[in-house]
């Protein structure tokens, strides 16, 4: 009887390990995405950045249709709805936007238009080939405002294939979306336009208790055009042109302390933030190896809302905001290799113009007779260069330099005030690059980031007026490996960077702020991402970042904040989950997202807890069809910025669960 058992258990292992060896063969592998992020072409496998992206497959798979769904997949990125809208705060590595200057350590350009303030990161997306997260200093490349990184937005290009998708999701309270993307050739080879229009809105959830009604409804509409231009092989043209509009009802807060959240305003609340952005890219190719490019932009946002900050029956405080954003760009860019060094450099201009109407109405200045509208102009120029030389088979140097020059001016005339001031910046990046195999590789790098100085022209004392350029020095070390025939992918990278002139913000009075370089920092963490196909159907995957910033130095008339933790600024934050793709046409997916203890305020005493939301999406996908049924924050967890504003007075809400269906059909 032994004697069989045995020979059933050898026989049984002898099964099991062909299986495996089948099984093995059948596993299919991480496919290697191209990113942009250096300027040029490259396997991000390869690029000694801290660097996440999101092609359009993972983009469809994480039902990613708005820039701030990308947050909850990418370490230490934290895009957080102010419940402005149009303005969301932006931080990386635990450095954010400042919602009193609108300026932001973190750009984002989508196909070459640069948004270097907080307004606009909150717009919808369409038809998008990839997103890039770039974490860490990226000034030698980027410039100004990209302190602590950049997202780039790269939509796809019509092309000779004729190809369409219409789309929509009809969800709870509400939800309703619905879009198509089209796109081929006009002239075969010549010229081809890609078309794409998407509407969105949901029903509000915060209630008026005078009028019954629920108050923050939100529409938004968006549209883009994308043509492009090939007459000869070294020659590409496009024009990018978009428009985003919202119609919105009030903003997305109430008062603290509330089981369901209600104001009692006398003010009807209203928000319709519009974005018009256009891009003239043109390509020519010198030869094999050498490319100049030239990318031409232009972006105008116009903010508009009515707010009643008292939410009360009486006419305390009313905020009447008309502000135009209007910013043009240019840059040219060459594009070379040398034997075995690339080389990229070039110039880049930019001049803005920003009229900042805000009226105030009081019981006090019942007119709003005492406001005080501003316009506020710059202009700046960046020259810089890249080069990325192979020392040895295993050594490879990536180094680059900048310079920046910008003048500001800003001019009240209610308040017989007129400034101007210019800065300065030289950004160098250092990185060294040991590739250990064909399949992974570590790094070292050493990087300087900025963001722009500005004005504070409200400010008690003359000498606050003007406030200073804030600068970090990044020191990063990464790894990047791929294991296993290329089915598991391991990242990782830890960092710790040295803040100076840290841009704050100090208060004259309630609802009234300025910015000072009142704080020196320091910020250090540690970010993880991996994935793991199990065979070729099952997948599985976490990402994460741990993040300590705090204040080594910074006090005023108030307090003495020396060790606290800066505003938005999480502890930690994480995804991890599965997916489920056979082909047959089944699919399932879970992702578990979370973020830590986040702080708003200097003294840290008013703050948004730690959390966790479930996700999940399970559907049936042919080459032509896909149906889906999704739950976000399947468990339907509260996750309020509690006491985050006006001294703790208000609470940013946040939506509960939703649930619904996602049709697309392509063509």
């Amino acid at each position: 009887m032994l004697k069989h058992t045995g020979k059933i258990a050898i026989s049984l292992a002898v099964s099991a390990l062909l299986a495996n060896n089948l099984y093995a063969k059948d596993v299919t592998s991480l496919e290697a995405i191209t990113v942009t992020a250096q300027k040029s072409e490259e396997n991000v496998q390869k690029v000694p950045i801290s660097l996440s992206v999101f092609d359009d497959i993972s983009i469809q798979d994480r039902s990613i249709s708005t820039l701030a769904d990308i947050a909850k997949y990418t370490p230490n990125l934290l895009l957080f709805n102010t419940s402005q809208q149009g303005l969301t705060a932006p931080s990386i590595r635990g450095i954010y936007a400042n919602i009193t200057s609108f300026s932001t350590p973190v750009s984002l350009y989508v196909d070459g238009v640069p948004i270097m303030n907080s307004l606009g990161f909150g717009n919808n997306l369409g038809d998008i080939e990839r997103i890039e997260v770039l974490r860490g200093p990226q000034g030698t490349l980027y410039g100004k405002n990209s302190e602590t990184g950049v997202i780039n937005i790269i939509t796809k290009k019509p092309d000779n294939e004729t190809r369409g998708k219409v789309f929509t999701t009809i969800g709870t309270d509400g939800k309703r979306e619905f879009g198509a993307n089209v796109s081929g050739a006009i002239v075969k080879d010549k010229f081809f336009i890609g078309v794409s229009v998407k509407h969105n809105e949901k029903d509000g959830y915060i209630r008026n208790t005078l009028t019954d009604k629920y108050v923050n409804n939100k529409e938004n509409n968006y549209g883009k055009l994308y043509l492009r231009y090939t007459p000869t092989e070294n020659l590409d043209i496009s024009i990018i042109a978009s428009k985003s509009e919202n119609d919105n009802g009030a903003h997305d807060w109430a008062r603290a302390g509330q089981d369901e959240p209600t104001i009692s305003s006398n003010l009807e609340g209203s928000s319709t933030p519009k974005t018009e952005m256009v891009a003239l890219k043109i390509d020519y190719s010198l030869d094999a190896n050498t490319k100049i490019k030239s990318i031409t932009t232009q972006r105008k946002h116009h903010d508009r809302a009515n707010i009643d900050i008292d939410f009360s029956q009486m006419t305390f405080r009313h905020l009447y905001k008309d502000a135009i954003f209007e910013t043009f760009s240019q840059e040219f860019r060459y594009e070379t290799q040398i034997s075995d060094t690339k080389l990229v450099a070039g110039i880049y201009l930019d001049k803005t113009d920003n009229d900042w109407n805000t009226k105030f109405v009081t019981m006090a200045d019942p007119t709003g007779a005492n406001s005080k509208p501003q316009n506020t102009t710059s202009d700046s120029i960046g020259v810089f260069v890249n080069a990325i030389h192979p020392l040895n088979d295993k050594w490879t140097v990536n180094t680059g330099i900048r310079y920046d020059k910008e003048n500001k001016e800003i001019d009240i005339p209610t308040a017989d005030i007129n400034l101007d001031d210019s800065w300065s910046n030289i950004s160098p990046k250092l990185s060294m690059q040991y590739t250990i195999n064909n399949n992974s590789m570590a790094y070292v790098t050493v990087a300087k980031g900025y963001r722009s100085g500005g004005f504070s022209p409200l400010a008690n004392e003359s000498s606050k007026r003007s406030y200073d350029q804030e600068s970090l020095i990044s020191y990063e070390l990464g790894y990047k490996g791929m294991f296993f025939d290329n089915t598991i992918k391991f990242n990782t990278n830890i960092y710790y960077m040295d803040i100076d002139d840290m841009q704050v913000e100090e208060s004259l009075m309630p609802g009234i702020t300025y910015m000072v370089n009142a704080a020196t920092a320091t910020s250090k963490g540690l970010e993880i991402e991996f994935e793991a196909l199990l065979n070729n159907e099952f997948t599985v995957f976490a990402s994460g970042g741990l993040n300590d910033t705090s204040f080594d130095e910074f006090k005023d008339t108030k307090g003495e904040y020396k060790g606290n933790t800066s505003p938005f600024a999480p502890k930690y934050n994480f995804n991890v989950g599965g997916q489920y793709r056979n082909g047959a046409g089944y699919y399932a997916r879970v992702d578990i997202n979370g973020y830590g203890k986040t702080y708003f305020d200097k003294a840290n005493k008013y703050s948004q807890k730690a959390y966790t939301l479930v996700n999940t999406k399970i559907g049936y996908e042919t080459n032509s069809f896909e149906i889906y049924l999704y739950a976000n924050n399947l468990f339907d967890k509260k996750h309020d910025a509690t006491n985050a504003y006006f001294n703790g007075n208000l609470t940013v809400y946040k939506q509960e669960r939703e649930i619904g269906m996602q049709l697309a059909y392509r063509f």
